[in-house]
Formats: C-alpha cells, sequence, structure tokens
C-alpha cells in the first residue's frame, strides 16, 4: 500500500525549548509561540494526571488547543521503536526511491511522536507538536526522546516544529539541539503573566540573552495578546 511522505518542498520546522518553575507560565509560552507558527497544535503533557501542581497548566492549554491531551504518557509510547529495514521494505511502499530514509526514520521515531506527527500536520505541510512538562520524565525516556537529534531532524524534516516545556534547566543535549531556548521566571504568588521572558539560545547568536517582562516579550515575540487576559 503506498505511503506518501512529505516532499522536499515542505518547510522545516524548528525546536523550542521553554523552562522554568512555574508550570502554568512556561506552557502559556508555548501556547503563545505554538499559535504563531499554526492555528492548532498537537500536544501531550508527560506529568503523571495525579500529580496536582501540573492539572492547572493542562486544562489551560487543553482550552486552547481545541482538542484533548493525548491519553497519557506511558513510557512504552516513549521507546525507540524497534524496526528492521528488511521488513519495513515488505510493508511499505515509498513514494520514490529517494523518500525511503525519511519514512523509514519516521516510522523509528517513538509511538507517541509518530501519533503527534499524524494529529499535527496541516494541509500546507507545517504543524506543530507541543511535549509538555518532560522534567517527569527519567533521564533515560528524554535521552532517547526530547535530546535526540535524530527525532528533531526527523520532525523538522516533516515540516513540524517541536516545543517543549520543563521546570528543569537545559541539559547539553537540549542546548545542542534545541534552535530556541526560553526561560521564564514569575514572582511568588504572582500571575504567570507577571514574570519575565529569557531568551537564552536564539537562531541568532548575535542576538544574546535577551531578557524582559514578560509581557514586553509576548509583544515582541508577536504573540496572541488575547492569551495574556486568560489565567
Amino acid at each position: 500500500m503506498p505511503t506518501n511522505v512529505p516532499d522536499c518542498a515542505t518547510p522545516r520546522g524548528e525546536s523550542i525549548y521553554i523552562h522554568g518553575s512555574d508550570r502554568l507560565a512556561t506552557s502559556a509560552v508555548a501556547v503563545g509561540l505554538a499559535l504563531r507558527s499554526a492555528p492548532s497544535f498537537a500536544w501531550a503533557d508527560c506529568a503523571d494526571p495525579s500529580l496536582s501542581v501540573a492539572l492547572r497548566s493542562r486544562a489551560w492549554v487543553e482550552r486552547r488547543a481545541g482538542r484533548p491531551v493525548v491519553e497519557r504518557v506511558d513510557p512504552a509510547l516513549l521507546r525507540p521503536a524497534n524496526l528492521e529495514r528488511v521488513i519495513l521494505r515488505h510493508t511499505v511502499v515509498p513514494a520514490g526511491p529517494s523518500d525511503e530514509g525519511r519514512l523509514l526514520d519516521h516510522l523509528a521515531m517513538p509511538e507517541l511522536f509518530q501519533r503527534l506527527a499524524a494529529r499535527a500536520i496541516s494541509g500546507d505541510g507545517r504543524g506543530v507538536i507541543l511535549v509538555a512538562n518532560v522534567d517527569t520524565l527519567s533521564d533515560a525516556l528524554r535521552a532517547n526522546t526530547v535530546e535526540m537529534g535524530r527525532l528533531h531532524r526527523t520532525l523538522h524534516d516533516e515540516g513540524l516544529t517541536v516545543i517543549v516545556t520543563s521546570r528543569g534547566g537545559p541539559s547539553e543535549a537540549v542546548e545542542q539541539e534545541f534552535d530556541r531556548i526560553y526561560r521564564v521566571e514569575v514572582p511568588p504568588n504572582a500571575p504567570w503573566f507577571a514574570g519575565t521572558l529569557t531568551e537564552e539560545k536564539s537562531v541568532d547568536p548575535a542576538d544574546g540573552s535577551a531578557s524582559a517582562a514578560l509581557t514586553a516579550a509576548w509583544v515582541r515575540l508577536g504573540l496572541d495578546q488575547s492569551l495574556l487576559s486568560q489565567s
């Protein structure tokens, strides 16, 4: 059965990492950036549903995503697919010889990212995947997913932008694989939009580390202003 993969004209995506201690603030920035890139996005929350501190941010994102979160992220969905190329050649027919490598890379992704990619791709070949609270995953699972260069390259080739939120700061692998890194800081007992946003890594190294009030940064980044009035 023929299976299509994106052609070489598909616009490439990028990877964005947002970290900070306030889960709602990091989620809000992630949603703002996601909606700037596409009218909708596919998302998954890695935090256990019983983690009370993540419930508010999960509900906030779910209302703005226009669709429920992908079912609870089971560790099995994050393990690399164990696929033999010889078997794939007998079960999948690429659109052309040059597409075979990209198709196999897609099918080798962890199942969670395959599901998100299928939900995220829009008519123009672009899309956004948001993966929240990756700090709740084990070190091994992070190393095999959001810190793995091959995964990012595969998703970018499919026109997908990957946005990740975490309470923890970026690891060396994150600093290497992500195009943009933002830090969000919110004073105790303050609303999320009263915080500051620091761009720790940019696609243009000459930008340096720019820090500004979150509301000012929101305007500079061209994000949806209506989100600032929603708590």
